[in-house]
């Protein structure tokens, strides 16, 4: 009569195998998440930026010699939508009234457009 399975020394030594290939992929694989967190981060930055431009754009009287926009500003007038994609969870509120984007204006011309995180509360 044959038995058919496996032997507690073959599933022990799968088990091991499998543990050292988990040792050795989890790293990676928490690396390539936090890369991608990083970027979506930077991306979403480059966005409020491109987006307080055209705010500042389209209302000259912000354009003086340097300012700062709130994210509830662009929110409120309709630049980006809300809730602001970050990776950070439960952190929406926080961008939406500690970030603000300062830039400087020369001559009708605004530039140097930054974002600064965790700054003064913006209203």
């Amino acid at each position: 009569m044959s038995k058919k399975g496996f032997t507690l020394v073959e599933l022990l030594a799968v088990l091991v195998l499998l543990s050292l290939i988990m040792i050795v992929a989890f790293p990676s694989i928490l690396g390539a998440f936090k890369s991608t967190d990083t970027k979506v981060n930077e991306n979403t930055k480059e966005l409020l930026k491109a987006n307080a431009k055209s705010y500042v754009n389209d209302n000259p009287g912000l354009q003086k010699a340097s300012g700062s926009v709130c994210i509830s500003s662009l929110i409120s007038n309709g630049y980006t939508q809300f809730p602001i994609a970050n990776v950070d969870k439960d952190k929406s509120e926080e961008i939406k009234s500690n970030w603000k984007i300062t830039y400087q204006c020369q001559n009708g011309k605004c530039t140097n457009f930054e974002v600064i995180e965790n700054g003064d509360v913006c209203e």
